[in-house]
């Protein structure tokens, strides 16, 4: 259907559809377009470890990014925005794609990347599909885009853009794949920016289902969807703080990813009988290695923080200078024993989270994500305003309680020493979440809350009673926002499905 047709067939409730129309019409004349809803996307439990192979709990919300997509005949890319401060701008496939047999991971350690520049997605997209599928020789697009999705907020509008414009490049141009595989890729594409992520936004926003909860884990992809519990809500509260990709961020991101790189290498080379069934940091469980005192032995002979000098001499022979390319060496070393418990754990916990939902234990379910937020946090806050510092640190003297509480004989303290129990130490979250986390939880009918994203900014998800988010709301109202000077910004998500043309 032709753009104008579109423009006429929009309802009372399509304005903002209307204008994006209206916009690439003005921007590239009528023709005939193709328009995606792109849903924003709400990590429930199983944070920092879609890149490790572990599960991830994913609702997809009506937050939205809108893309409207038309074929051009030559092999120009050009996009425009609603919103101005994002502006517009082209470029040409054949300039600015790998060259012939240059490898991705290749070209994009090599490529003019301008930080700070929405098109970086765009290029990501259409630049790893063009690589992919070279023989297709694909036609230019032209790309007009709304969004809906804060920025900044933990809800990932960046992979939004990722996705939208991947979905209308391949469609566009013929490409059929399924969306699984196009979730994977969007997540390599994605390396293009600088962060060394995974692939689990991408496939919630291509996979997600109407108030279910996506169960997914990679290598390979498996999705399991579970129905949310009716009587609870999931309450989004921004903190306004936003969550950006700039390069000291990037460094942290890339730094605790490596501790996880790190870990994994030394585990191998210190465990070789255990190497082979150690695959990725999920396979580090009590199922797989037979107990909680294996795992927490391997655990010990992890170094609590280590230099990158220190690094080379005790795994020689390992290829992992080029991962050291994507950050500044921290200063006090990698934190590779505090990064790494927080992974398992999370890694069992986002597992063991389905056995609730089925049994209806929702306040079990809740109790995990404090326990995942708690391995974020950096700050602790009482109900007079006063805060501390929270400094958790994965000693030899912790792990060795943990050890002694398992073979104790009580019932309470072999709970409290299980892996999913434990929070780790990964760091990625700032104290205003860590406060909005604190005024939920004193809040009657909140059984969890956690940020949710990358961290570092953005948003925190509480899980609620659906007959107290009122209360929920204001409290977060009267206690953040108001103080604070922020808009009141906290809202009950609602859930749709995942990706459609319309």
């Amino acid at each position: 259907m032709r753009a104008s047709e579109k423009m006429s067939a929009c309802g009372p409730g399509d304005k903002a559809l209307a204008r994006l129309l209206e916009l690439y019409v003005s921007s590239y004349g009528d023709g005939e377009v193709r328009v995606f809803r792109v849903p924003a996307r709400m990590n429930i439990l199983g944070t920092h470890i879609d890149h490790r192979g572990g599960y991830l709990n994913y609702l997809t919300i009506d937050k939205e990014l809108l893309c409207v997509a038309g074929k051009r005949s030559d092999r120009l890319v050009r996009f425009c925005n609603l919103e101005k401060i994002y502006g517009r701008g082209e470029f040409n496939i054949d300039s600015e794609r790998p060259g012939p047999g240059v490898e991705w991971h290749d070209f994009i350690r090599s490529a003019r990347i301008i930080p700070g520049e929405w098109s970086n997605y765009l290029k990501a997209s259409v630049l790893y599909l063009e690589k992919r599928f070279e023989e297709k020789k694909a036609k230019g697009v032209n790309l007009a885009f709304y969004g809906e999705i804060p920025v900044g907020s933990g809800m990932s509008s960046s992979s939004a853009i990722v996705v939208g414009s991947s979905v209308a490049f391949c469609s566009l141009n013929g490409i059929e794949i399924k969306r699984e595989d196009l979730a994977l890729m969007c997540g390599e594409a994605e390396w293009y920016v600088g962060t060394r992520g995974g692939s689990g936004d991408h496939a919630a926003m291509l996979l997600g289902k109407k108030n279910q909860i996506a169960h997914m884990r990679f290598f390979p992809l498996t999705a399991e969807f579970l129905p949310f519990p009716a009587e609870y809500r999931i309450v989004s509260c921004n903190s306004m703080i936003k969550a950006k990709k700039t390069l000291g961020a990037k460094d942290i991101f890339n730094e605790r990813i490596m501790s996880y790189e790190i870990g994994m290498r030394i585990v191998r080379k210190k465990f070789p009988r255990l190497a082979p069934g150690i695959r990725y940091l999920r396979d580090i469980n009590p199922n797989n290695l037979g107990s909680e005192e294996v795992v927490y032995g391997i655990l010990l002979s992890l170094p609590v923080s280590i230099t990158r000098k220190e690094v080379l001499e005790t795994i020689p022979g390992e290829e992992i200078d080029f991962l050291f390319e994507s950050h500044s060496e921290p200063a006090g070393g990698y934190r590779v024993r505090d990064a790494f418990l927080y992974g398992i754990s999370e890694c069992e916990r986002s597992r063991i989270c389905t056995e609730f939902l089925r049994g209806g234990d929702i306040g079990s379910f809740g109790r995990l994500m404090y326990i995942s937020h708690d391995g974020d946090r950096v700050s602790s806050h009482l109900p007079d305003g006063s805060s501390t510092v929270w400094d958790f640190t994965v000693t030899d003297g912790y792990i060795r309680g943990l050890l002694e509480d398992l073979k104790s004989g009580c019932a309470e303290r072999i709970e409290r020493a299980r892996l999913y129990n434990q929070p780790g130490a990964y760091r990625c979250s700032i104290r205003e979440l860590d406060l909005i986390v604190d005024i939920s939880r004193r809040v009657d009918g909140v059984k969890g809350a956690k940020l949710t994203g990358a961290g570092l900014g953005g948003s925190v998800l509480i899980l609620v009673e659906k007959e107290k988010t009122g209360d929920l709301i204001e409290a977060l109202n009267e206690k953040y926002y108001r103080p604070m000077g922020y808009p009141e910004s906290a809202f009950v998500c609602k859930s749709v499905e995942g990706v459609e043309e319309i």
